[in-house]
């Protein structure tokens, strides 16, 4: 029912035995792979024709939430962890990241408020345009 899992654990056996796919299989793969973000951008871009304002304004208080609840959690954890200035300032940097696009395509899977998460990619991804310079200057 669930063909990612499957295709993770197929990964990772082949992985950990060091087994090559052959060589016809291994194209066949990397030309699907090589669809996966354009087809994601394109149903998203879909839904984000029919976005409406009330999700909007809710999808940009989502991410003003966000964003430095997850830089602080990351700092934390960083800082528990005790993790070199370098690693530290990746996590936190790729905790305050946008609400991937791979998300939107799990709830319209499930059915679960697409055009919700829709709104969250969309806003995250504007307002990634603000914080994410100021970030960088700051772990810099």
């Amino acid at each position: 029912r669930t063909p990612t899992v499957y295709a993770i654990l197929l990964s990772l056996t082949l992985l950990l035995t060091g087994t090559a796919l052959p060589r016809w299989l291994s194209n066949s793969v990397e030309l699907i792979s090589g669809f996966t973000v354009p087809l994601m951008l394109i149903t998203l871009g879909v839904s984000l024709a029919n976005i409406q304002v009330k999700s909007l304004r809710s999808g940009i208080g989502f991410s003003l939430l966000r964003i430095p609840v997850a830089a602080a959690l990351a700092w934390g954890i960083g800082a528990l962890l005790g993790l070199p200035p370098l690693a530290h300032s990746i996590v936190v940097l790729q905790m305050s990241m946008p609400v991937a696009v791979f998300n939107y395509l799990f709830a319209q899977k499930a059915r679960r408020g697409p055009e919700y998460v829709a709104s969250l990619v969309f806003c995250s991804t504007l307002l990634s345009l603000l914080y994410l310079p100021l970030l960088l200057a700051w772990l810099m």
